[in-house]
């Protein structure tokens, strides 16, 4: 499950927070629906899906 990090206003620590499953999926959903309009919704949505998957798994684990 990605992790996503997040910064402390006190401290400005960083720390990090697993996405749940239902989070995961509706910001996965957002995400696509995002490529899929700058696509101009060309009707490859399992192809937008799965860049949104990759998009929001990055977020947990940056390199």
């Amino acid at each position: 499950m990605p992790k996503k990090k997040q910064v402390t206003q006190q401290t400005g620590a960083e720390t990090e927070t697993e996405i749940n499953a239902d989070d995961r999926h509706s910001m996965i959903a957002e995400a696509a629906y995002f490529i899929a309009e700058r696509r101009g919704f060309d009707g490859e949505c399992e192809a937008h899906w799965l860049e949104a998957e990759r998009e929001v798994d990055q977020i947990g684990n940056p390199e």
